[in-house]
């Protein structure tokens, strides 16, 4: 018989690596994504996504053949190159409340596991409410350094003839039933059929004059049963990332999220360089990729400020 032994203690630097796949599930897919999108991973650098649109199929049974209006083309969906770059001193996690975790000395290790545990999440959430920021609001034209990263949904959107575009004024809690029946009213009857595809993208301010507006015909939501996001039995989606006074009605199959995770997990870094260049410094990185881009813009409706 053979006696095997194990060695169960960690490395120290192994306390720095987080889970890949939980912190990049964090950092592009939050909340309910995938069921508000089309979502295209695993894209490093660009696609082309085939569309396809038929005319009249059906036709009287005749001997001859009529060829229909059918458009075949390919929409070329780009991605763009991001990073995230984080860097803490040393010193300043002495000074915290992490130093009573932190081993004896000065020149020992200064990584505390439930710290980078906390750090590593935080991380996570920062990326994810910043690519929310630039699925709608990324202009490369914009001095933001943020939002000048990658293109969003409206700046495309905006830019394109062939969107239903509506603006009449700020949404208040005084016209935010109307103008929400005008946007579902100005979308074709074919999209007003597809309910259970079709989505309310809302920025909160809308959202919350939504709950208020409807609210006071029914007092019991005030205080007790809360209103389920829908209107009219379409689900509504609070896009925290909207400008105020926002909304855009469109098929979750119509507005495409392109991201690359596929490998994804050897790009994430976390460096002590106290180990390598003598800077007391704990430095991370962060490296991913992500697009939006649209189908079908007819489908489309978009009230913003843009369009007036």
């Amino acid at each position: 018989m053979r006696n095997l032994k194990f060695n169960l203690e960690v490395e120290t630097n192994a306390l720095l690596c987080p889970n890949p796949d939980e912190f990049y599930s964090r950092a592009y897919l939050t909340e309910d994504i995938a069921d508000n999108y089309r979502t295209l991973p695993g894209i490093k650098s660009a696609t082309k996504l085939a569309n396809i649109t038929f005319g009249n199929l059906l036709a009287p049974s005749t001997c001859s053949f009529t060829a229909p209006s059918d458009e075949l083309n390919a929409i070329t969906i780009d991605v763009c190159a991001l990073s995230a770059m984080s860097q803490i001193c040393q010193f300043d996690i002495e000074q915290s409340f992490l130093a009573l975790q932190m081993s004896q000395g000065s020149n020992g290790d200064f990584t505390v596991a439930s710290f980078m545990s906390y750090y590593w999440g935080e991380m996570a959430n920062r990326i994810g409410n910043d690519l929310e920021l630039i699925r709608w609001q990324g202009d490369t034209e914009s001095l933001d350094p943020v939002l000048s990263l990658c293109d969003g949904y409206l700046s495309k959107l905006c830019a394109d003839a062939a969107v239903v575009g509506l603006y009449d004024g700020a949404i208040t809690q005084g016209n935010v039933i109307a103008t929400l029946t005008t946007i579902l009213a100005s979308a074709s009857p074919a999209v007003q059929a597809l309910r259970a595809d079709l989505r309310l993208f809302v920025s909160s301010d809308v959202f919350i004059n939504y709950q208020i507006a409807t609210a006071s015909g029914n007092t019991l939501t005030y205080v007790t049963a809360p209103l389920a996001p829908t209107f009219l039995g379409i689900k509504m989606v609070v896009a925290s990332g909207m400008p105020t006074s926002t909304a855009v009605l469109a098929l979750k199959s119509d507005l495409i999220y392109a991201f690359d995770s596929e490998g994804d997990a050897k790009a994430l870094k976390a460096v002590n360089l106290a180990d390598t260049v003598a800077e007391p410094y704990l430095r991370t990185r962060a490296n991913l990729k992500a697009g939006f881009a649209y189908t079908n813009p007819s489908q489309i409706v978009v009230y913003n400020e843009c369009i007036a």
